[in-house]
């Protein structure tokens, strides 16, 4: 099995545009409102009966970004308008808490993406970047919504056990 994507719900579609695309490097391939055909078909990402069904409301509507790195790395932002979206509260955004809280990426040169996020903003976790044991470094960083995202640089072969 392969990792496909990340689906994140964002509270504005357009500042976490920003974040993928101006300060992570990420290409915009998709930005549309779902549901954008009245049945399934080759062009049509969702019909509104599947989009009543996944969301559980009649009248399923969201903003819909998808964007990709060039290392094949694939987003899905969503900024839901039926049913409105609803802010997480901060502190059920960390650990503690169940579901998926952190979004790891691999990068080379962690203290230059380090910089990046910081001179674009964004808060990180620590003020600087850490090493877990020799595997790799990493940090941490919000991004508008709350949401950890983890970059990562690996050191080397990681050996677990």
């Amino acid at each position: 099995m392969k990792f496909h994507h990340m689906a994140l719900m964002v509270s504005n579609l357009e500042e976490a545009i920003r974040l993928w695309r101006d300060v992570m490097g990420f290409e915009l391939a998709v930005d549309t409102v779902i549901p954008d055909g009245p049945e399934p078909g080759p062009d049509t990402f969702m019909y509104p009966a599947l989009l009543d069904d996944i969301f559980k409301v009649k009248g399923a509507r969201s903003r819909m970004a998808l964007l990709s790195s060039a290392d094949g790395a694939f987003i899905e932002l969503q900024e839901c308008q039926n049913p409105a979206i609803e802010k997480t509260p901060q502190e059920n955004l960390r650990y503690g808490h169940t579901g998926i809280h952190e979004l790891g990426l691999l990068v080379a040169d962690i203290d230059g993406w380090f910089e990046k996020v910081r001179a674009a903003g964004y808060r990180t976790q620590t003020d600087y970047v850490w090493q877990c044991a020799s595997m790799g470094r990493s940090f941490l960083f919000y991004d508008q919504d709350g949401n950890m995202i983890q970059m990562w640089e690996n050191l080397g072969q990681p050996e677990w056990g």
